[in-house]
């Protein structure tokens, strides 16, 4: 095992490496947005949990200098007398001792002591980082909703807005004998409900305010919605299982981990040592010549408990170097599963982005267009609009959905992602798939020559 200087300078010398790798990972987490960026600085500054577990870490950090210390000395007074009258100075058996006592333990059991305090020191230090970067990911995760919530807020307030110009539509066609009041009436029934479209997403934006202001401990009031970040295409699996190696707190609690379990190890065999007691004394016998003393005393280890303790020590040894090993799988699996979630979602951004919606919009205007000429039935302009913004509802949680796999990716986490787990669910911000599918269900049950797409019957 190496000595001590050489493992106090490896620390130290890895010391900045590691703050280098976090707070590249903690720019990673805010990548492309200032804003987020100045969120994550302020919750890592003053969040409560991270105090405390600074608190803890520094606590830590003190307790190798108490643990390579000696034991305190023992200092004893003792008179012993000859007769029952003090006779102190007069009769030669009575004596003023004071004794000196100094336990020591078998040599190199205080380096090893000291070497284990600063291993869990090192663990609490990793304990802390992994702390930082799930703040961070809960900040970037917490911001990352608020922009798919006013994003899709802004996106129902103009789908409602569509919805009133095409009542007009329908009431100025019904007004001249060209359209059915059923028409009116269906897109009044739409303006209804993106009223509470409209609703949901606003409650969707208070929730994550709110979980804003508690990762920060102050009242958070964003002003305008926040853009989503155009971000750089993902890295390949070996160039981030490499820098996610070199950052995950786990992997390298798991390390340290290891190296405590060897010292524990080398400290049971230092325990089937004796240790040593020394001792000294003086004793005063008043007006004649004193007495002094010195001697060493030792302890006698039973076989039978110290072997057990080194066998405990060693089995120790390998459940750790097994946890290290699993750590090591866990990452790795866990990155290319984040990683594959993420090139998906990137995929289907671009095909929504440059495929998808332009066509949807083509489709919903050659629908009005024709409605307006009376050559479709006014089915087809409800779902033509409904599938536009049901598309673009999805490109809008598509993008937020590769933030948040990216926040995920740089958290690096052994935990199951949790990309999904704050976002809304279902459409949350457009139009209703059920009134999609009523739609098609009435398509399908109408007259070949009355279903969308079909000349309209005059």
């Amino acid at each position: 095992m190496p000595h001590v200087p050489v493992l106090v300078f490896c620390a130290v010398a890895a010391a900045p490496t590691a703050s280098r790798v976090e707070d590249d990972a903690l720019d990673r987490l805010a990548a492309g947005s200032p804003e987020l960026r100045m969120l994550v600085g302020e919750a890592l500054t003053g969040s409560p949990d991270l105090q405390a577990l600074g608190s803890l870490a520094a606590a830590a950090r003190v307790r190798p200098a108490q643990a390579g210390a000696l034991a305190d000395p023992m200092f004893g007074v003792t008179y012993t007398n000859e007769g029952w009258s003090p006779s102190l100075g007069s009769m030669p058996d009575t004596t003023l001792a004071l004794m000196l006592t100094q336990a020591l333990p078998w040599p190199g059991t205080r380096d090893l002591r000291t070497r284990a305090a600063e291993a869990e020191a090192a663990e609490a230090e990793q304990a802390l980082a992994r702390a930082r970067l799930s703040v961070a990911a809960s900040v970037a995760r917490a911001y990352h909703g608020l922009v798919q919530a006013r994003l899709l807020l802004a996106l129902v307030r103009e789908q409602g807005e569509l919805w009133r110009q095409i009542e007009g539509v329908a009431r100025a066609r019904y007004e001249v004998g060209q359209g059915a009041q059923q028409d009116i009436l269906r897109t009044q029934v739409e303006v209804t409900r993106v009223g509470q479209l409209e609703a949901e997403q606003q409650a969707e934006e208070t929730v994550r305010l709110a979980e804003l202001g508690r990762l920060l401990g102050r009242e958070v009031a964003l002003a305008a919605a926040p853009a989503a970040a155009g971000l750089a295409p993902p890295e390949p699996l070996v160039q981030v299982l490499e820098r996610l190696r070199a950052l995950s707190p786990e992997l390298a609690a798991a390390r340290i981990g290891v190296e405590r379990a060897r010292l524990a190890v080398q400290l049971a065999g230092k325990r089937s040592r004796p240790d040593l007691a020394l001792q000294a004394g003086y004793m005063n016998r008043g007006g004649l010549e004193p007495l002094w003393q010195a001697g060493i005393g030792v302890t006698l280890p039973r076989r039978g408990p110290r072997a057990a303790a080194r066998a405990e020590a060693e089995a120790l040894l390998r459940a750790a170097e097994q946890r290290l090993r699993a750590a090591e799988l866990q990452l790795q699996f866990r990155t290319q599963e984040r990683l594959a979630r993420l090139q998906a979602i990137e995929r289907a951004t671009h095909l929504y982005d440059a495929g998808i919606v332009p066509q949807d919009r083509l489709s919903m205007e050659a629908a009005v267009a024709n409605y307006q000429a009376g050559r479709v039935p006014f089915l087809s302009v409800l779902e033509a609009l409904a599938t536009l913004y049901v598309d673009r509802g999805t490109l809008v949680r598509l993008a937020a959905g590769g933030a948040l796999a990216r926040v995920a990716l740089e958290e690096a986490s052994l935990d199951a992602a949790l990309e999904g787990s704050q976002m809304s669910g279902g459409m949350g911000g457009v139009p209703s798939m059920a009134a999609r599918a009523l739609d098609a269900s009435a398509s399908r049950s109408m007259p070949a020559g009355e279903r969308p797409g079909a000349p309209m019957n005059r």
